[in-house]
């Protein structure tokens, strides 16, 4: 078991890994002046949903992941709905590969901390209240499937994919 779970772990990290250099790809792929104009069906528009996606990593996923690692069992806050990150730091004239370089800084930095840590940093839990107990890696895996989420939304909507 202990080795299945390990294989699992370095598929995760690789799968982490990955991500960036996909965004980057569909930054690429696409005129960031398209970017601004094609939305989802929710309404939001590529380039509001990279900075989601960029945002969320920053300021809570990551977050919540060092601070399971520094503190005994703490108490994690929760975020007030969905989209709360773009209420407070949406800038629609920010240039895409800005928002793409930042989520591959957080991304690496959170890496390199994930890919150093034993079997119990990994199972070292924080309280989430609309989660429960959750595990580092649970919040993992959830930054792994946000961004996974979205980027196949881009994709779809870019009909990139």
């Amino acid at each position: 078991m202990g080795g299945q779970l390990h294989e699992y772990r370095v598929l995760l990290l690789r799968r982490l890994e990955q991500q960036p250099a996909e965004f980057a790809a569909l930054a690429d792929a696409l005129p960031e002046a398209e970017w601004h104009a094609r939305r989802l069906a929710d309404g939001a528009t590529l380039h509001q949903i990279a900075a989601h996606v960029r945002d969320a990593e920053a300021l809570a996923f990551w977050p919540r992941i060092r601070r399971i690692l520094s503190e005994e069992s703490p108490h994690l806050e929760a975020f007030p709905e969905y989209r709360w990150t773009m209420d407070k730091t949406y800038h629609p004239e920010e240039p895409l590969q800005h928002i793409i370089a930042a989520f591959a800084r957080t991304r690496a930095e959170a890496l390199a901390t994930l890919k150093n840590l034993n079997t119990e940093d990994w199972s070292r839990t924080g309280f989430h209240p609309h989660s429960g107990p959750r595990t580092v890696q649970w919040w993992a895996e959830r930054m792994l499937n946000h961004a996974r989420n979205h980027l196949e939304a881009i994709r779809q909507a870019s009909s990139l994919g």
